[in-house]
């Protein structure tokens, strides 16, 4: 038996922007539908970090798969990454193994293509200055994904680090495949920031990538009619958003169980009492399936929070082997 193996090359080679938002719109369907079973990520602390375990199963996609992903902060000090992870597919029908991804590089695709798939199904179409908190890893996923889904006239970086952000923008200047179909006369203003207050002036689409536990903005600063994407919040200790932003968004998740359960964002102001778990607008795959409206309806702002999911990774590896197959890329490992 061989099991195909894919690095972040074959990953990046297999899919494009377009297809990894249709597998998110796939998997989220089957989430907020009952078709995906995905219980809640199990857990490891260690000494130096914890490791998180995430299998599921969709069955509309027949796709059956488990992550497991380790976030080690301290890795970064040494040069390594601080999140390092992989995804094992399976044969839906057998259990055999079939597969084995570089779950990295799959976790910043997929994350960044479910918040361009909530953009795309609740910001305004005219939106199109982008402002992103975070330089690291998801925060240029972000970016990738929503260059390449969006007319964009500008992007704006802020980073607890300048040197951080002004090294990212250099790298996307410098990255022609990001856009490739288009002149430079076309490609957005990409710029580094300092301040929040004048990052958020214009910007109708808000990303928050970060691992901060205080807001990483005053919610009064945004434009009316703003969409925020806040992802980087993952744990019940960790806050990007104010009560405020929350209280005046709709807010849309990626699934409710596991929000109320993983989001400080949402989990802080409703233990504190500002908000109750009617806060919750809708699902995503709920928007997805005709069982909520898009857009923001009468609310002030929108809001994408999401903690992360199986069903979305099970859905992008089983979309990046089938193109990986046809293209006879990764390697065959005796298994």
């Amino acid at each position: 038996m061989n099991m195909r193996v894919l690095s972040k090359a074959d990953i990046d080679r297999s899919i494009r922007a377009s297809d990894a938002m249709e597998a998110m719109r796939i998997a989220f369907s089957e989430l907020s539908d009952g078709r995906a079973i995905v219980p809640i990520r199990g857990s490891v602390a260690s000494a130096c970090g914890v490791t998180l375990l995430m299998p599921g199963f969709l069955s509309g996609m027949n796709a059956l798969g488990a992550k497991i992903v380790s976030v080690f902060p301290g890795n970064s000090v040494e040069g390594r990454p601080p999140i390092q992870g992989a995804v094992l597919l399976l044969d839906a029908d057998t259990g055999t193994p079939k597969a084995l991804l570089d779950g990295t590089r799959l976790t910043e695709i997929r994350t960044a293509a479910g918040s361009g798939l909530a953009t795309e199904l609740l910001a305004d179409d005219s939106s199109d200055i982008l402002t992103v908190f975070g330089a690291g890893a998801q925060g240029r996923a972000h970016i990738e994904i929503l260059m390449a889904t969006r007319r964009l006239s500008e992007v704006r970086i802020l980073s607890k680090s300048t040197e951080t952000a002004e090294a990212l923008v250099t790298e996307l200047r410098n990255r022609g495949d990001l856009m490739p179909n288009k002149s430079l006369a076309e490609l957005p203003r990409i710029m580094a920031m300092c301040d929040p207050r004048e990052a958020l002036d214009g910007a109708g689409l808000v990303v928050t990538a970060t691992t901060s536990t205080t807001p990483v903005f005053d919610s009064r600063d945004l434009e009316l009619g703003a969409h925020v994407n806040a992802v980087g919040s993952y744990r019940p200790d960790m806050q990007e958003i104010d009560a405020d932003l929350v209280k005046n968004a709709r807010v849309v998740v990626d699934q409710r169980e596991a929000v109320w359960e993983e989001a400080g964002d949402l989990i802080i102001p409703h233990e504190a009492g500002f908000i109750d778990e009617k806060v919750v607008d809708a699902e995503l795959g709920e928007i997805v399936n005709g069982d909520a409206s898009p857009g923001r309806g009468e609310f002030t702002f929108s809001l994408f929070k999401s903690v992360g999911n199986a069903a979305q990774d099970v859905a992008i590896a089983e979309m990046v082997l089938s193109f990986a197959e046809e293209m006879g890329l990764g390697s065959m490992t005796p298994f």
